[in-house]
């Protein structure tokens, strides 16, 4: 139901096309109206500025987010369709109108109320967000106001088709870097709770405030809980006088991107494309899966049979090489190591010559009288002669 008393409208098409359906949001300076488009036959969004503002300074900031929407085109930014003016009820005003795409889903915040999100979704959510963020950063816009209530995330139950990214919207106060300023200097403009520390300062704002709020948004989808909470002034401040806490138990990326992200020193941030590449690599890296060892392979190396295997495909066509001979005999010994068995051989042959060949004669002559000494042995020097010394003694009688 569209009430008068919200844009000062009556509940008929606008610009001769866009019928007003039901409203899909509020909030300080317009109603968003879900509408069908009579001539194209789609459902879009149209979001009415009110006729009758208390702030001077909505108009410079109508103007600036026509602006900046007529400029974008990415996935995860809301698309401008049309622009336009309606006469008010009363005749006396002329109110403003953008007609964009209508986005199916719900905000962030609302989606937070449920509990927090698993790291996989808050991975694909900060990738999307960072992506878009990327994006106006190169056209020199910074949005100055990331907050869960500018994020549409896609409804879960349509799951139809290609996977829809998130969505940031609401340009109202965002600003062309280096262009005039829709507010004064020092004054603090953004959602208390999601500001920068340069926000909160009054200061001037780039691209590095942008990752800070992000930063804040993503812990809070992590971990189901605003990370500065309590009023403006209180939220505010708190973030000047202490870091923002990151849970160890988040795990990786967590732990290390999101301290960087909102570290309190601009320059120590990463840029929104850095973040992006980041949660992109980690939500795409494949999980590694083993298949198993072929039956028929044999193990070469009885020491491996129980370490895990990795199989690496093998090209079909495989140029042939030289095979490099396998040997499970035990590694060859020094040369030098073996010495002394031949020195023992040499020995046992020599003694079973002093032995046996003495006897022999005994036995062939036993007439002959008493059997002669057997003559020593030749010296021989070394540790050859050594050992056969030794034997000879052993035997001799």
């Amino acid at each position: 139901m569209v009430a008068e008393s919200d844009t000062g409208l009556k509940p008929s098409l606008m610009g001769g096309r866009y019928r007003l359906l039901e409203v899909a949001g509020s909030g300080a300076m317009a109603t968003v109206y879900r509408a069908r488009d009579e001539v194209l036959g789609r459902i879009v969004g149209v979001k009415v500025f009110r006729a009758h503002s208390p702030d001077p300074s909505n108009g410079r900031r109508r103007r600036s987010e026509m602006e900046v929407l007529a400029r974008l085109n990415h996935p995860s930014l809301v698309r401008l369709y049309d622009v336009g003016t309606e006469t008010s009820a009363d005749g006396k005003a002329q109110v403003t109108y953008l007609v964009m795409e209508f986005l199916e889903g719900t905000d962030l915040r609302q989606r937070l109320r449920q509990g927090p999100l698993n790291g996989k979704e808050v991975q694909r959510l900060g990738a999307d967000l960072a992506s878009a963020l990327a994006y106006i950063h190169a056209l020199d816009i910074v949005h100055r106001d990331i907050k869960p209530a500018n994020v549409i995330v896609p409804d879960p139950a349509v799951a139809v088709g290609p996977r829809r990214p998130a969505k940031l919207t609401d340009f109202g106060i965002a600003r062309v870097i280096d262009a005039t300023r829709v507010t004064q200097t020092n004054t603090t403009i953004g959602t208390a709770h999601y500001l920068s520390p340069e926000q909160a300062r009054g200061e001037a704002v780039g691209p590095p405030s942008d990752v800070y709020s992000l930063g804040l948004v993503l812990l809070e989808a992590l971990t189901g809980r605003i990370e500065y909470p309590g009023g403006a002034v209180e939220s505010a401040v708190a973030r000047l006088l202490r870091e923002p806490r990151v849970p160890a138990e988040l795990g990786a990326p967590w732990t290390a991107l999101l301290p960087r992200m909102m570290a309190k020193e601009p320059s120590e941030r990463p840029t929104a494309i850095e973040v992006a590449q980041t949660l992109e690599a980690e939500h795409s890296a494949p999980t590694e899966v083993i298949p198993p060892i072929p039956q028929h392979a044999p193990s070469e190396h009885a020491q491996f049979q129980h370490a895990p295997t990795r199989h690496i495909p093998v090209p079909q066509r495989v140029p042939a090489t030289r095979p490099v001979a396998t040997s499970t005999a035990p590694p060859r010994r020094n040369p030098l190591l073996r010495r002394p068995l031949v020195w023992v051989a040499a020995a046992v042959v020599v003694l079973a010559l002093i032995t046996v060949i003495p006897l022999a004669l005994r036995t062939a002559s036993p007439d002959s009288g008493p059997a002669p000494i057997a003559p020593g042995s030749p010296h021989i020097p070394g540790p050859l002669g050594s050992h056969i010394a030794q034997l000879e003694r052993s035997v001799r009688p």
